[in-house]
């Protein structure tokens, strides 16, 4: 007699229980500064690269500056404004920002993962459901915003184009729908945009085979197209007018030169962690196939495993670039929670099947797998004691600074260099930063005058324009200039003024130095007239132009010895070209790596970027890049250290950067010059 109670109870605590992790998620993702708006937050350490644009980010959308109409960077304007609206909304400061950026889009994986989840399996258990979103949200998806929305976006194409296909939806409304995700990915990220565009065309492809529908489908894909014009052109009359393609350029510029950019090597561990994803990922797509119906489950639908398949596959691009653990979990995510999808919808066979599947991928997660940083046991409860207990004051051994608790160095190097601000700069008026720590601007409430967030990213003669032209367009009276080696990291072993010359060539014609607010920083004043006054003279210093073919995946080419000139130069200049397969675009390039010998025996390597198949003219300082500030002295007798030893030799070291990477066709020196600047 209570059997029937027992079943509709086990009925209604399954379909209850993805509510109650969605609800568990998202209160887990709650800082307690939202319950306690005068807690500070406590900052461990402070880190002048990551702080700098996720606090520069917050600081610009408070003072109406958006990224794509007024800045460029990897991310939208709709990231910004989810990443700001917490910290604008308590008060904007650099507790508030630190503590909150991350909210929204928190929330966002976790509403998008939980659509996602039910999208593909809208007919099974609701436990099933549960287990995916937890597992997906705590364990697989690096809580990183861009992936999951990636994937709900695959997952409603999925379904809108299979509806269009099977005329329950027109035509019209399809193409409107599948324009608006797309327009609305680019808005979050570029590379977000890409993936999206890529997952309608999967889609459109493998459902027009499977339901044989092509002329159908290829009408949605050319109103798509319509559509997604229409839509853009709307998006540039928000953000400038409507034939201003500013934010698509600069977006589609950055993602363009991300390969070549700012790739890193990927750890022996992580490529046998991509290894051994891929390999489950293709037997569990296999198993599935084996148990394909054209008409059952949507993760058993032939549409689906062969665009699903490729769409992961497509994903894991994000981990073969910048190959660091971070991105090796947002690359491989997609094929994870599709596979995760697949064993957890319905099976055929007795019930206790699918039952196995979900202990073993859930035993399988716990032993390989670790939880985001944000919902570690640990930090969820210490927000919990938070919310019980509010912290107003900072702990022992830190100091407060703008709503946050820093120790006392971070302290004293934000006062210092903010109190150099305040004295050289008027209330309001922009300030530049060279090369990447914006952090400043909202420690000083300043504008930091830029047209790329961050001079990392300034690459190729479009972004480098944008960041120019922005340092022109303001004029800031007072700027800040932080050498390599002392605050300043020199990114995946490139220095900041090799990776971005044509911007330190704009400060040092602009600015002259104006006091050393702490050490590692100098205060800088504009002074135009040094423009006028600055003179390059070149000097050939190598050997005759070649071109080298290169036929070993480790190639070292000695480029001569030099002949330095006996009164000395500041800079090397040289003219390059490196020609790549043309497989190297789904791949990356290899490791350039400079090695300079010096009249004095010593010797200093450094990397390269360049992007292939373009001549290209490479900066380099060739002694320690620390002394590049003695260079915006308002006298030349000071820019020059004594006894700096002659530049001798050159060696070009061609080596991968690990197995994804692309060998070289050949190198192309067309010149190198040593260059001499003087003030007249």
């Amino acid at each position: 007699m209570q059997r029937p109670s027992l079943s509709r109870t086990a009925f209604l605590a399954s379909q209850a229980s993805e509510w109650l992790v969605l609800l568990f998620l998202l209160a887990a993702s709650t800082p307690a500064i939202l319950f306690h708006h005068g807690i500070l937050t406590v900052v461990p350490k402070l880190n002048l690269l990551d702080d700098s644009w996720l606090l520069d980010a917050s600081y610009k959308a408070s003072r109406g500056v958006w990224f794509g109409r007024d800045v460029a960077f990897t991310y939208g304007p709709l990231f910004q404004w989810l990443s700001s609206v917490p910290s604008r909304w308590l008060g904007m400061s650099m507790g508030t920002t630190l503590a909150t950026w991350y909210t929204l889009p928190l929330y966002v994986v976790v509403l998008a993962t939980f659509l996602t989840a039910r999208l593909l399996l809208p007919k099974v258990g609701g436990w099933r459901r549960a287990v995916l979103v937890f597992l997906a949200v705590v364990f697989w998806s690096a809580a990183d915003v861009r992936a999951s929305l990636c994937l709900l976006a695959f997952a409603v194409f999925l379904r809108l184009v299979d509806s269009v296909a099977a005329g329950k939806s027109s035509i019209a409304a399809g193409a409107f729908v599948a324009a608006a995700v797309c327009v609305t990915m680019f808005l979050v990220a570029a590379d977000s945009g890409i993936y999206a565009v890529a997952a309608l065309l999967l889609c459109l492809v493998f459902t027009s085979i499977a339901r044989a529908r092509i002329s159908r489908l290829a009408q949605l894909l050319v109103v798509s197209v319509v559509g997604f014009i229409a839509l853009a052109v709307a998006v540039n009359a928000v953000l400038a007018s409507p034939l201003n393609f500013r934010f698509w350029r600069s977006s589609l510029a950055i993602a363009a030169g991300y390969r070549w950019f700012e790739p890193i090597a990927m750890s022996k561990l992580d490529k046998h962690h991509l290894f051994a994803i891929l390999a489950g990922g293709v037997a569990v797509f296999a198993y599935a196939w084996l148990l394909r119906k054209p008409r059952g489950p949507w993760t058993r639908r032939p549409a689906f495993l062969v665009a699903g398949f490729g769409f992961a596959l497509l994903m894991t691009q994000s981990s073969l670039v910048r190959s660091d653990h971070v991105h090796v979990l947002m690359g491989s995510y997609a094929m994870i929670f599709l596979g995760g999808a697949i064993l957890l919808d319905e099976a055929d066979g007795p019930s206790w099947i699918a039952t196995t599947l979900a202990i073993i991928i859930i035993v399988a997660t716990a032993i390989l797998a670790k939880p985001v940083p944000v919902l570690l046991p640990g930090n969820v409860a210490a927000q919990l004691r938070q919310i019980a207990r509010p912290a107003f004051s900072c702990p022992p051994g830190t100091q407060e600074f703008d709503r946050a608790c820093f120790l006392a160095d971070d302290v004293q190097l934000l006062r210092s260099v903010s109190g150099f601000v305040d004295s050289h700069a008027a209330p309001n008026s922009p300030i530049a930063i060279f090369p990447y720590q914006t952090v400043f601007g909202i420690a000083s409430r300043r504008d930091v005058a830029n047209g790329v967030l961050q001079s990392y990213l300034v690459n190729g003669g479009f972004l480098s324009g944008l960041e120019i032209a922005a340092l022109e367009r303001t004029r800031p009276g007072t700027g800040v200039y932080l050498p390599d080696h002392l605050l300043s990291q020199v990114l995946d072993g490139v220095p900041n003024f090799t990776r971005s010359p044509d911007v330190w060539f704009c400060y040092f014609r602009h600015y002259r130095a104006a006091g050393n607010p702490a050490p590692g920083v100098l205060g800088l004043s504009r002074d135009d007239s040094r423009d006028s006054r600055i003179q390059f003279v070149s000097q050939v210093v190598g050997t005759a132009p070649a071109t080298v073919r290169i036929s070993r995946r480790s190639t070292a080419l000695d480029l001569g010895a030099l002949r330095w000139p006996s009164d000395g130069a500041d800079f090397l200049k040289l003219r390059l070209r490196v020609d790549y397969p043309g497989w190297w675009r789904l791949r990356k390039p290899s490791c350039l790596t400079l090695v300079m010998s010096f009249a004095d025996g010593s010797r200093k390597p450094i990397q390269l970027v360049l992007p292939p198949g373009h001549v290209t003219d490479i900066w380099v300082y060739p002694w320690d890049d620390s002394g590049m500030a003695t260079y915006f002295a308002t006298d030349e007798a000071d820019w020059r250290p004594r006894n700096r030893p002659a530049l001798t030799g050159l060696q070009l070291l061609i080596t991968p950067f690990d197995w994804i990477s692309v060998v070289p066709n050949r190198l192309t020196v067309e010149s190198v010059e040593a260059v001499r600047v003087s003030l007249s």
